[in-house]
């Protein structure tokens, strides 16, 4: 063979003949830090393999020349470990020679790996990852599934031979342009995503699930066929759905915290200033709730805030908004209302649903709510000035009466200042 030729190949190219290295090319040099190509001559190719991988090249070279590129991990002069693919091509069966080329795809794998939870042990060429890998033809149809896919998506061994792919991917993230993946089958850009793209898996069964898909090209003579690699991230989905609830969410009662108050506020302002409507903002403070903490406990006083905030949502519409902005401490919004005296029938509700007893195992605890109501327009035109003014209501009311609510008046002015 021209070794001359083999030089200007930019992947790695060994020629091996009884399973011993007999050339290595620059690139292969470069791929596997030598400081000297004849530092290989003569040594078993198997010594690049990760140990866990060399199992591929028990049965013989002969018998991974009839399989293209093959995933698995290799590692060069100083240990250090990368991602490959590897073929084998028959030079001279007589004399065990064959051509082995090998392709450094860290960059590609990396994308993919950033979302593997694990890795699971190579037990066989298409049950070597826990990710999925599938074959697909230039036309979308699946022509190779490993284990692991065929499980992500509900089929049997070897029943999603020539599915079409459209019917496994469906929508995805909501970018705006060209469809990425759509655009790689069709031989677009390289035919390789720079990145993964996520998606909506169709289960065979109809279930949908988010996924990521990293594809590459390979090609066959004249042939172009696509590997894609598949990873379930619904659970990522769901950590990240979780994080955002917490971020926005009291994580005790379940519902909206300050964060998500002060947008749902502001939204609903809007809406009132476009519209020329009202809109209401409740303070609720409890009454006697102290005491619950101090004789029954902590986990008692928990039982009790999550009963009021059920009781408190179920005062109001869906539209409106509950949210626990203290330890004892609710605020709600009343959107779009005609005049005050529809929040005043909302506080009066409150009070009403409040003064039930509450009961926590065998004792029943009662409280009851201090309420501060101010109105917008009327008592403000900013969020700022209304909450302002709802809290010094609701702050008068608890050092008088308690148990019941109040309109913002002029008199609460100098608790403003």
């Amino acid at each position: 063979m021209d070794h001359e030729f083999l030089e200007l190949i930019s992947s790695l190219v060994c020629l091996i003949e009884e399973g011993l290295i007999t050339f290595i090319n620059k690139s292969g040099q470069q791929m596997f830090e030598l400081e000297s190509r004849e530092d290989v001559i003569g040594i078993p190719f198997e010594t690049f393999v990760v140990e866990d991988y060399r199992f591929l090249t028990e049965g013989g070279w002969e018998l991974l020349a009839a399989e293209e590129f093959l995933p698995l991990k290799m590692k060069r002069a100083d240990a250090s470990v990368f991602d490959a693919e590897l073929r084998v091509r028959a030079l001279n069966r007589d004399r065990g020679g064959f051509m082995i080329e090998v392709r450094d795809i860290s960059k590609f794998v990396k994308s993919a790996e950033a979302l593997r939870e694990r890795e699971e042990r190579l037990h066989g060429i298409l049950r070597s990852v826990a990710e999925g890998i599938i074959a697909l033809s230039e036309h979308g149809g699946v022509e190779s599934a490993n284990p692991a896919a065929e499980r992500m998506f509900g089929f049997g061994p070897g029943e999603m031979i020539g599915v079409p792919c459209d019917s496994l991917f469906g929508g995805g993230d909501g970018e705006s342009g060209d469809d990425p993946l759509s655009s790689c089958l069709a031989g677009q850009g390289g035919g390789s995503l720079a990145r993964p793209v996520e998606r909506l898996g169709r289960r065979r069964d109809g279930g949908v699930f988010p996924m990521e898909i990293a594809v590459s090209e390979l090609r066959q003579g004249r042939q172009r066929l696509f590997t894609a690699v598949l990873r379930d991230i619904s659970e990522r989905k769901e950590n990240e759905e979780r994080i955002r609830r917490l971020a926005h969410h009291d994580h005790l009662t379940g519902l909206p915290n300050r964060n998500l108050l002060n947008d749902r506020m502001n939204h609903a302002l809007a809406r009132a200033r476009r519209h020329g409507g009202r809109m209401a903002v409740l303070y609720v403070d409890l009454d006697h709730f102290k005491p619950i903490n101090d004789t029954l406990g902590h986990m008692a006083g928990d039982m009790v805030l999550k009963e009021v905030a059920a009781r408190l949502t179920d005062c109001v519409r869906s539209s409106d908004t509950v949210a626990r902005v203290g330890g004892d401490e609710f605020v709600l919004v009343i959107e779009e209302i005609a005049r005050p005296g529809e929040a005043a029938r909302v506080a009066r509700k409150i009070v009403d649903v409040l003064t039930a007893p509450i009961a926590v195992g065998k004792t029943e605890c009662t409280i009851s709510a201090s309420i501060g109501v101010a109105v917008f327009p009327d008592d403000g035109l900013t969020i700022d000035e209304v909450s302002k003014a709802a809290d010094a209501a609701m702050y008068r009311i608890k050092h008088s009466s308690r148990n019941g609510y109040r309109f913002f008046t002029g008199d609460d002015d100098a608790l403003l200042e």
